[in-house]
């Protein structure tokens, strides 16, 4: 994160202060300099001989075609792998190894009719089923998900051996993160919704508050892997932020709620679909209805502290009319407290702040973008990879505009 937005500070400076162009005179000089210097040292790598009529690049090549890399030796062979395991005394078990990573679905439907399985064991099912579709580039990620029907395998698993009563899987994040891209690539989504409702009604739990909270994160946790799967693998950002909807609207209207668990639970989806949103602007093509949904749940699983600034990117976003009012707004309320409003979230503050200066530069007010970056740089300097510089005396606005690219383009 902390190098993506130094990568983002530099970019952003770089348009504030971009250089002039090379005229043709200089651009024949850096030409001829270029190929002096690549002559000089082909021909300290490969000198001339005056009475040979062949030159360095020849050379060059003919060193190159002589490498053992281009012979037709035969490679020495090797002992079979499937040899020495034969010959193992562990052999069984690097065999049965071997056949789960090879037919990972295979190996688990075994496992099931053998009562082996656990959640441990369908987690590496669906982990090394996941490598076996991506190490292969000629496979279309999505429609291999869906043929492989591992996702409802596992569900069906989870329900025959009680889990789905217990529903303790919940509480393992690496196991729904595996499994919510499978199930939604083969548009299985009626278990999810059975468990995130399940998981809202009075499900029981340790009744200590600490236990309470890390079970909010963990149904949170399986919600945002929901949505992330439904924008990667099924029918997109729309459709994720009308289901993020819902989950809401239900939560919230469930008796065993309160508005503290609601907004525990979608803080982190909220915070990725708002994201997401941010990230394709303009390309998002989301429906007007959609949009209004987005911008009016964030009063709702923002925290109080982060409501303004997640509101500002929101209006920065806006795929038809972008706008930096309120994010200007928060950045000198954050400048005013020396970023003591920012503690705890610095890194998203760095982040729209950048957002903010992409959408001055766009609407051509490079001077409002360089305070930006001016403030950025005085009180995120550990965050953009900069040294922040002190205020110096009173100066005219030209004169504060100057200093400011003048310590832009230091950096």
């Amino acid at each position: 994160m902390r190098q993506s937005l130094t990568l983002s500070w530099r970019f952003l400076t770089s348009k504030l202060h971009q250089p002039l162009p090379l005229n043709r005179r200089e651009s024949q000089q850096l030409l001829a300099r270029l190929n002096d210097s690549f002559n000089r040292n082909l021909d300290s790598q490969y000198p001339q001989d005056l009475g040979h009529t062949d030159h360095s690049p020849d050379q060059h090549i003919k060193s190159l075609l002589k490498s053992p890399l281009f012979s037709d030796q035969q490679p020495q062979q090797l002992p079979s792998p499937i040899r020495a395991v034969e010959a193992s005394h562990n052999a069984p078990i690097i065999r049965d190894l071997i056949f789960a990573v090879e037919q990972p679905v295979e190996h688990f439907k075994q496992q099931v009719a053998a009562g082996k399985a656990n959640i441990g064991i369908a987690k590496l099912a669906l982990d090394n089923q996941r490598r076996k579709i991506l190490a292969s580039p000629s496979l279309d990620p999505e429609e291999s998900m869906k043929i492989s029907e591992i996702g409802s395998l596992v569900a069906n698993w989870l329900w025959s051996s009680g889990q789905y009563e217990r529903m303790d899987f919940i509480q393992d994040r690496t196991f729904t993160a595996r499994l919510m891209p499978f199930l939604i690539a083969e548009r299985q989504y009626k278990p999810v919704w059975e468990w995130l409702q399940r998981s809202c009604t009075g499900l029981p739990y340790s009744p200590t508050s600490e236990a309470r909270l890390s079970f909010y994160k963990d149904i949170g946790a399986m919600l945002r892997s929901l949505l992330h799967s439904e924008v990667a693998y099924g029918q997109g950002l729309e459709s994720a932020v009308q289901m993020f909807m819902t989950s809401y609207n239900s939560t919230r209207l469930s008796s065993h709620t309160s508005v503290f668990i609601t907004r525990r639970i979608h803080a982190s989806a909220g915070a990725y679909l708002l994201w997401q949103f941010a990230s394709r602007g303009a390309s998002a093509n989301l429906g007007d209805h959609a949009v209004k949904d987005l911008e009016r749940s964030i009063n709702h699983w923002a925290s109080g502290q982060m409501i303004a600034p997640y509101q500002a990117l929101f209006d920065l976003s806006h795929p038809r009319a972008p706008n930096a009012s309120r994010a200007l707004k928060w950045i000198s309320m954050v400048e005013a407290s020396d970023g003591q409003l920012a503690k705890g979230n610095r890194q998203t503050n760095v982040r729209i702040g950048l957002k903010t200066v992409e959408v001055l530069l766009t609407q051509g007010s490079t001077k409002e973008a360089a305070r930006v970056m001016k403030v950025l740089q005085t009180v995120f300097a550990p965050e953009v990879g900069s040294d922040g510089e002190p205020p110096g005396p009173p100066q005219s606005e030209e004169e504060s505009t100057l200093r400011s690219l003048k310590i832009l383009l230091a950096t």
